[in-house]
């Protein structure tokens, strides 16, 4: 029994999914970035202003839609300038070059500015998790040296070390 809602054509058949999939389009709203980020990135903007920046629905509306359709347009030109390397996909220079393309080549050096802030970013994120990685383990390397100098000396004293106390404490069968 096919789902309810499907309605049989002028055959008298239901539609197979391929005809439900030709009736299904792509709305302006499934490839509009989130309404949140935009938002955040426009009060971002204000820098260190006293005032908070309010944006009204309409405004992140407008600005959503237009960096979508921005950006969606950067890559359209990108893409082909790809393209015709032969290549299957866009680098940083692809993106640069389109950026000449489309009339925006003053956008550059921001853009180039932000790049190498977001690297020297993920690099000082590298190095804080090496440098977590290197302290847990000289922790954990001090601990583990502790307890075999405690058992060591237990054993040259004659004691038992927690082990052997562990094992003399079960009944014997």
């Amino acid at each position: 029994m096919p789902p309810k809602g499907w309605k049989k054509d002028a055959q008298g058949n239901y539609p197979t999914t391929s005809y439900m999939k030709e009736q299904e389009s792509v709305t302006i709203q499934d490839l509009l970035f989130p309404k949140s980020v935009i938002t955040q990135l426009a009060k971002e903007i204000n820098g260190d202003s006293d005032k908070k920046l309010l944006v009204s629905k309409d405004t992140a509306l407008a600005l959503q839609r237009s960096s979508t359709v921005f950006v969606s347009h950067l890559c359209m030109f990108a893409r082909e300038i790809a393209l015709s390397q032969d290549r299957k996909s866009c680098n940083i220079n692809d993106i640069y070059d389109a950026l000449d393309q489309i009339g925006f080549g003053g956008f550059k050096s921001i853009i180039n500015s932000k790049i190498v802030a977001y690297q020297e970013a993920l690099e000082m994120r590298k190095r804080q998790k090496s440098s977590e990685k290197t302290t847990s383990t000289e922790d954990n390397g001090s601990e583990d040296e502790e307890q075999e100098e405690q058992q060591q000396e237990a054993q040259t004293q004659g004691g038992t070390t927690s082990d052997e106390q562990g094992a003399s404490k079960r009944p014997k069968t």
